[in-house]
């Protein structure tokens, strides 16, 4: 049975209950993820073999897993930069990497476990520094994420946090702490060439400095991308300790409670309710068709493809399969 609630399927419902149908219910998945899903998972296949082996480890782990040179490049370049900023820091005891989790879905009001959900993930990192053992999250963002800047305003009620501390005591000792670990992904782009008819030269027969004749080679971008990276540390990584407090994990039980409840019936009623605001807030839905022009995803295996165990970051047991 399909029982688990992740933080991707919470998130999913939040947007729309259609979206969450399609993807949990039925397992439909787009054939082609966007930039930011990609960029996400290559930097934690990175980060998992850092945290156990090294730069060199992290780097193996990514080559040729990228959709080009120049991102596999932004890869390199911002494991190297990590590994500059972070590989002196002392008195991390690792005590384990990317480790699932099953956990019960505890009503806030009885605490007694729900018959119908169970949480589940993936803890990045669980840690022991100075006595206290705690967990490390990756996050990878566009985002300003210097500090004071308002990317960690928001990490105060997020439900990502909260989930994982409690998956975080199911593998062991309770967690203490949680260790944000921000990467801000570089926005510089390729350089294009500058369209024929655009050029302006100057009286030497050479272009003008903010034109180029030809595009960018991977290699060259890659050194901007390096010396970038390597000129601001801090702008590009960041640390912060984010607190979870009892009532703060209080009140993810009852907006995790109220929202299995409400998926539940849902599924029962074999209810979808679509949410059009959703639509192109979070980029163009993948399924944008299915919902305005009644497409069937089986009919597209160009577009979509089907999965048999609908939480592909997880592994699959005869409990949830």
């Amino acid at each position: 049975m399909n029982n688990l609630l992740s933080v991707s399927r919470l998130r999913s419902y939040r947007k729309c209950a259609r979206l969450e149908n399609l993807t949990y219910v039925e397992g439909w998945r787009p054939v082609e993820q966007s930039e930011a899903l990609l960029f996400g998972s290559l930097w934690h296949r990175g980060m998992e073999s850092w945290w156990t082996g090294g730069l060199d480890a992290a780097l193996a782990a990514v080559v040729g897993r990228a959709r080009d040179a120049f991102e596999q490049a932004r890869v390199d370049e911002l494991l190297s930069g990590y590994n500059a900023k972070w590989r002196d820091a002392e008195g991390i005891e690792v005590l384990g990497v990317e480790e699932e989790f099953r956990a019960p879905l505890i009503n806030p009001e009885t605490m007694q476990p729900s018959r119908t959900w169970r949480l589940a993930g993936k803890v990045d990192v669980r840690a022991r520094i100075n006595g206290r053992v705690g967990i490390i999250e990756h996050k990878t963002t566009s985002e300003d994420i210097r500090p004071g800047a308002d990317y960690w305003l928001k990490l105060a009620i997020d439900h990502q946090l909260s989930i994982y501390m409690i998956g975080a005591e199911v593998l062991g000792e309770s967690p203490e702490w949680c260790l944000y670990d921000v990467v801000s992904k570089p926005t510089i782009r390729p350089l294009k060439a500058t369209p024929v008819d655009a050029r302006k030269y100057k009286k030497d027969g050479t272009l003008y400095a903010n034109q180029r004749e030809s595009d960018e080679t991977p290699d060259e971008y890659r050194a901007r991308v390096r010396e970038s990276i390597a000129a601001s540390l801090d702008e590009y990584f960041q640390r912060k300790e984010i607190p979870r407090t009892e009532s703060q994990l209080k009140e993810f039980l009852d907006d995790a409670w109220s929202q299995g409840r409400s998926m539940h019936e849902n599924h029962l009623a074999q209810r979808a309710p679509r949410n059009p605001e959703s639509c192109f807030a979070y980029g163009r839905c993948p399924f944008f068709e299915c919902c305005s022009a009644g497409v069937d995803p089986a009919e597209h295996p160009d577009r979509y493809r089907r999965l048999d165990f609908p939480h592909p970051e997880l592994t699959a047991t005869d409990e949830t399969a």
